[in-house]
């Protein structure tokens, strides 16, 4: 009698097979649904970054170009948010392409005669080159700047004369869904 009731106690303190399978299948769901996200999380925190990037990149030219006098030939009206738009010499686009591994910033136009690009490195060296393409490659995130530039422009219904309205787009498509992101200013 003793032997039977130590076997029926060794076969309940165990689990069983089926026990053991339904535990590891509740856990690979939860590693998972872990695992997915951390990834929507790294991809959130990629897309902030390239998002303060295309916020920076905006306003620098919104800088560079405000710092013209209205009358310069820099800054004549022209240009559009959704082609790419040369008027005589001037062009009213151009390329950034900043360098994950070395710090390097290239802004780079395209001309009848090959590229134009003024590079900047990490160490302050500013080094303008003609004809050649900014370099690419591994670590590199390309964005592309339009910029409009409207003499008189129309603000709630009220034309503001004498003025100018300059409005810069930045772009990246290498994430999805694309970043685009834009930003005016009125200057007398």
């Amino acid at each position: 009698m003793e032997t039977s009731q130590c076997s029926k106690r060794i076969k309940k303190s165990g689990f069983s097979l089926l026990e053991v399978l339904i535990s590891i299948t509740i856990l690979a769901i939860g590693l998972s649904a872990m695992a997915a996200l951390v990834a929507q999380s790294l991809s959130g925190t990629e897309r902030a970054r390239y998002m303060a990037l295309a916020t920076t990149l905006a306003s620098e030219k919104l800088e560079d170009l405000n710092r013209w006098r209205s009358v310069d030939a820099h800054v004549a009206a022209g240009g559009s948010l959704t082609t790419d738009t040369t008027v005589g010499s001037l062009n009213y686009y151009d390329d950034i392409d900043l360098s994950n591994t070395n710090g390097q910033v290239s802004e780079t136009v395209a001309t009848g005669s090959g590229y134009v690009s003024v590079i900047h490195k990490s160490t302050g060296e500013v080094i303008p080159s003609s004809n050649s393409p900014a370099p690419s490659g591994t670590g590199n995130v390309g964005f592309h700047r339009r910029w409009l530039i409207e003499s008189d422009p129309v603000v709630n219904g009220l034309t503001l004369t004498g003025s100018r309205r300059i409005t810069v787009s930045v772009s990246l498509s290498i994430v999805k869904p694309a970043i685009n992101f834009q930003m005016s200013t009125v200057r007398p």
